[in-house]
């Protein structure tokens, strides 16, 4: 998110109905990004492959949506426009560098 201009103004922040990933901001935008962010391993050479944004089921749509919203009523996010990203990470098996990084923009 960095590499794309973007700021990461909190980390796994907490509301009373759930859990924000990341939320950021898109300067060249002027938005506030929620950001869910889903990740899997994968062993070397498996070609079975099961992509980590296949988790974000109709249910977690409508958890992100709620979630965003909620955000907008806070003051600091009041009255600016919102969109929800999703960060798609896969690592190789017992590694913490990623193999492959997929942005979706407003995926939600």
């Amino acid at each position: 998110m960095r590499n794309a201009g973007y700021r990461v103004v909190a980390r796994n922040l907490r509301l009373s109905m759930g859990e924000i990933d990341l939320v950021c901001e898109d300067p060249k935008a002027g938005t506030v990004v929620v950001v869910e962010v889903k990740a899997r391993q994968q062993k070397a050479g498996d070609i079975r492959r099961i992509d980590p944004e296949a988790n974000i089921t109709s249910a977690k749509k409508t958890k992100l949506r709620t979630l965003a919203m909620a955000l907008t009523k806070q003051d600091r996010y009041k009255d600016r426009p919102i969109r929800i990203d999703v960060i798609a990470v896969v690592f190789e098996e017992g590694s913490r560098k990623p193999i492959e990084l997929r942005h979706y923009e407003s995926a939600v």
